[in-house]
């Protein structure tokens, strides 16, 4: 048993050496942001260029424990860690905006494979390590793609408001935060219902860090949103924006069997009548494995970490 836990600790030290070791250094982030707006009318923008609000509905819809992690979010990967190994993706990887802004530009935007997403790792520790929080949210601002050919927040400021960054209020700036996540699907011009469906999302968001208050928040959906060029966002009403219980109470209590289940497994295993028996260790292997995940599923049931 111990043998096969100090083997499975050395292969992954050497494989997370070997992603480190593999992995580009981060150097020179702002000419790859610029390298990034070449092709289009995108401009990079220091922080203080762009409206708080904006920045603010980034960091509560794409990563709420940005200034708090150095790079990985690891209660985000324990919280996806049941939905990814019940379907055997990496569809919850718990992406930072740190891991999304190395992705995007030091591994060619592609991080669809478990290598991929140590490297993705990595890269984002080696940019923690070396520039500010600051910088990290800018080169991320200036680089995420909001559609349309938009490339920046500057760009997607004046394609979908015909205004600049600085002057974006929390209207404009929730449906654009909104738009990182699939650009398509939630397009204003194109999907009006599906642009204000994540827009609260992103409202709640706001809502859950004390960003906003629930009136605020009320008063953006019920005004119609103008577009640039084009015809706005119609209202909406009567959108249940509460937060809900601080915690999913059934997740809470399946989580917290499947641990009790693993140890008590666990804890028979090292009874002297047990030992010896064939399977044993197979055994302890998969209660440790019911902890884990039982774990996982009580971090999980948390609304807020």
């Amino acid at each position: 048993m111990l043998l096969a836990v100090a083997s499975g600790v050395l292969l992954l030290g050497a494989t997370l050496t070997a992603a480190w070791i593999a992995s580009p250094a981060p150097v020179r982030l702002d000419a790859h942001v610029r390298a990034r707006l070449s092709s289009s009318n995108g401009r990079a923008l220091p922080l203080s260029a762009i409206a708080p609000i904006m920045r603010e509905a980034v960091v509560a819809t794409e990563d709420e424990r940005f200034y708090r992690h150095n790079g990985i979010d690891v209660i985000g990967v324990i919280r996806a860690l049941p939905y990814d190994v019940v379907h055997l993706s990496l569809a919850q990887g718990a992406s930072t905006i740190t891991e999304q802004l190395a992705k995007v530009l030091f591994l060619g935007g592609n991080d669809r494979t478990p290598w991929r997403k140590l490297e993705d790792a990595a890269v984002a520790l080696k940019l923690e390590g070396r520039y500010s929080k600051e910088r990290i949210l800018a080169a991320y601002l200036n680089s995420a793609y909001f559609g349309g050919g938009a490339y920046g927040v500057q760009a997607a400021s004046e394609r979908y408001f015909g205004v600049s960054p600085r002057q974006l209020g929390l209207a404009q700036a929730t449906l654009l935060a909104g738009l990182i996540q699939a650009p398509s699907a939630y397009d204003p011009l194109r999907h009006p219902e599906g642009a204000r469906a994540r827009q609260v999302e992103v409202l709640r968001s706001l809502l859950r860090n004390g960003f906003i208050t629930q009136r605020g928040a009320a008063s953006v959906l019920a005004r119609p949103l103008p577009l640039h060029g084009a015809p706005g966002v119609p209202p909406v009403f009567r959108v249940d924006l509460s937060l809900g219980p601080a915690f999913i109470w059934w997740q809470l209590a399946l989580g917290a069997a499947v641990v009790a289940t693993g140890a008590a497994v666990l804890a028979g295993s090292r009874s002297r009548r047990v030992r010896g028996i064939r399977g044993l260790t197979a055994g302890r292997l998969v209660s440790l494995v019911l902890i884990v995940a039982g774990a996982a599923t009580v971090v999980r049931s948390f609304r807020v970490v």
